[in-house]
């Protein structure tokens, strides 16, 4: 359902997701006010940590925010922030400074009440980390798991792919505003009404940037049960995805490579730090038993704990 109120707010000069989160911490301090009170009294603004300016913009900014309203409506865009019944789950149960106040999304917003496994890797991943990839994301599409990811090239992109081509299903966590990303023609073909969702934390017109795709990855991270780490160098996204798994008692299942990898330097330092192994048969086919045993548990931290356990 499309908020005015909340486009009011994003959309004014000065405010982002420090503020939406200001004003659902008061919200629910004071279940009295409304979004429309707030944003119709700068004073009341003020008195909960906004600045008089950026108080100023949202009180005025009502006319751009019906004008956003009206685009979001003709592109089939809906959207969600912290303070609806229908914010997914999931990222409620991440740290608050982790989580996107508000999303955006396109497509089968219901995918998201599936079991997820998410994905991350390079961008310029080996040969055997695109098969391992590509096995994991079709094996799990077999099990009605849904894949998620950040639509980037390498193990994202292959992950969405094979995800599809296997009639399964796959979120897009993108790093551009909703309204800026543009299907790849490796996927269009596969792309049906039920079988996808894009789905954006930021301004619906803001440009792709490469300073976002952290917090990218915070997201993917929360609409997560479980994590695989592909391949991983010592810094960089994908190692930065790897440790805020484990921050935040995401089962991370990280690819076990028999063969040192340049690619995967990282790999190691997961391992030993309470990632699981994510181990292939004989011929070389990942072995998904341990991530469906998590995945079927009500309790996902404390098997996955568990499970660590065993393998120390």
């Amino acid at each position: 359902m499309i908020n005015s109120d909340i486009l009011r707010i994003i959309l004014a000069k000065g405010a982002g997701d420090s503020t939406l989160k200001k004003i659902h911490k008061f919200i629910i301090s004071d279940m009295s006010y409304s979004l429309y009170d707030i944003c119709n009294n700068i004073d009341l603004m003020c008195s909960i940590g906004i600045k008089q300016d950026v108080a100023n913009n949202i009180y005025y900014n009502k006319e751009n925010s019906l004008l956003m309203e009206d685009m979001l409506y003709q592109n089939n865009i809906d959207m969600c922030w912290l303070g609806d019944d229908f914010y997914p789950d999931r990222l409620k149960k991440m740290n608050i400074n982790d989580i996107p106040p508000i999303l955006f999304f396109k497509g089968n917003y219901n995918l998201l009440k599936n079991k997820c496994v998410g994905f991350t890797g390079s961008r310029k991943v080996s040969d055997s980390g695109r098969r391992i990839t590509d096995s994991s994301a079709r094996q799990l599409s077999s099990e009605g798991i849904t894949t998620i990811s950040g639509y980037a090239n390498g193990v994202d992109l292959t992950a969405h792919k094979a995800a599809l081509q296997s009639g399964g299903s796959t979120i897009f966590v993108i790093v551009e505003g909703i309204l800026k990303y543009r299907v790849k023609g490796e996927i269009k073909e596969l792309l049906n009404d039920k079988n996808h969702l894009f789905v954006s934390q930021f301004q619906p017109n803001l440009a792709w940037l490469a300073s976002n795709a952290m917090k990218r990855n915070h997201t993917i991270i929360g609409l997560s049960d479980a994590m695989i780490l592909i391949e991983s160098g010592l810094n960089g996204g994908t190692f930065n995805a790897g440790k805020l798994s484990l921050q935040n008692k995401k089962p991370l299942f990280v690819v076990e490579y028999g063969v040192s990898k340049t690619t995967a330097e990282g790999n190691n330092y997961f391992l030993q730090h309470g990632g699981v192994p994510l181990k292939g048969d004989k011929n070389g086919k990942p072995i998904l038993k341990n991530i469906y045993s998590v995945l079927a548990q009500n309790e996902i931290k404390n098997v996955y704990e568990q499970l660590s356990l065993e393998l120390i």
